[in-house]
């Protein structure tokens, strides 16, 4: 599977709502997953926790749309347009690029670029 398959399965996942799964899929055991210029997780575990405990208390997912894709030598980018409901947080819309590095054909590392 070439590496344009392997972001377009992924990201075919995230937008049916296997999320969990697709990181049992296609990261890591050793990833790292960095936001903001800080790494939120280190590891396969602590990257699904941290996933599960973002969609707790979301009411209702309104919008996943991919806008854009790129593939260079081991990454990989998606630039994505979220939206939905939060019971504390309210209505949520955001832009994001996700820029994942690739090795031994998983992510090690998931960068996340955000316009809240």
């Amino acid at each position: 599977m070439t590496l344009q398959e392997k972001l377009n399965d992924l990201n075919r996942m995230i937008l049916k709502g296997e999320i969990l799964e697709s990181m049992d899929k296609y990261y890591h055991a050793n990833c790292v997953v960095i936001e903001k210029n800080d790494v939120v997780a280190e590891g396969l575990e602590q990257a699904k926790k941290r996933e599960s405990e973002m969609f707790e208390g979301v009411e209702a997912w309104l919008k996943s749309e991919i806008i854009s894709t790129a593939v260079g030598e081991n990454v990989t980018m998606t630039e994505w347009c979220f939206e939905y409901k939060h019971q504390d947080l309210g209505h949520k819309k955001f832009d994001q690029v996700a820029v994942q590095h690739w090795q031994d054909g998983k992510i090690i590392s998931d960068r996340f670029y955000a316009l809240y």
